[in-house]
C-alpha cells in the first residue's frame, strides 16, 4: 500500500513533466514558426528622427551658457571678498554682501535648472506647449521667458493664492 507522501511526490513529478511538455510544445512551435519567416524579431518600427538643432534648442543653450559665464563671475567676486574686517560695521555690510551674493548665486542656479528643463522639452519635441492644457505657449511669452512651461492662463493659476474658506 503506497503511502501518502509517496502519492504527493508523484503528483508533483506528474505536474512538473505536463509543464515541462507544454513548454515544449510552444518551443516547438516557436522554432516553426522562424523557419517559415526566416525572421527572429519583430519587423524593425521606423521612429520619426527629433530636430536636434531648432532656433529654439540653440537659443536655450546660449541662454545656458550666459547664465553659467555669470554664475562663474558670482562665484570669483565671492572669493574675492575677505572675511573679517577692523569694525562692526565693516562687517555687517560685509555679512549683507555675501547675503546678496549668495541669493544671486541660487537664483542664477535655479534659472539653470529651468533652461536645463526646457532644453530637455525641446530635445523631446514638447518645448512651447503648456505643460497643464496642452496649448501651445505664444511666442512673445517664450522669447521674455525661453524657460515657460506654461502659457499665460495656466502659470496665473499656478501663483494664484489659495483662499481660505472660513465657516462660521
Amino acid at each position: 500500500m503506497p503511502k501518502n507522501g509517496d502519492l504527493q511526490k508523484k503528483s508533483v513529478s506528474k505536474t512538473i513533466a505536463r509543464g515541462v511538455a507544454s513548454a515544449a510544445k510552444t518551443a516547438k512551435k516557436s522554432a516553426k514558426a522562424v523557419l517559415m519567416t526566416g525572421r527572429t524579431m519583430s519587423p524593425p518600427v521606423e521612429i520619426e528622427p527629433r530636430v536636434i538643432d531648432s532656433p529654439a534648442l540653440r537659443a536655450l543653450r546660449k541662454e545656458r551658457r550666459r547664465l553659467t559665464e555669470e554664475l562663474k563671475c558670482q562665484e570669483l567676486l565671492a572669493q574675492d571678498r575677505p572675511t573679517t574686517g577692523n569694525h562692526m560695521a565693516d562687517d555687517a555690510s560685509e555679512v549683507e554682501a555675501q547675503a546678496k551674493s549668495l541669493a544671486l548665486r541660487r537664483h542664477l542656479e535655479g534659472m539653470i535648472k529651468e533652461i536645463d528643463r526646457a532644453i530637455a522639452r525641446a530635445e523631446k519635441g514638447t518645448y512651447g506647449v503648456c505643460e497643464r492644457c496642452r496649448r501651445p505657449i505664444p511666442e512673445e511669452r517664450l522669447k521674455v521667458m525661453p524657460s515657460a512651461a506654461f502659457c499665460i492662463e495656466c502659470a496665473k493659476l499656478q501663483t494664484r493664492p489659495m483662499k481660505v474658506v472660513t465657516v462660521a
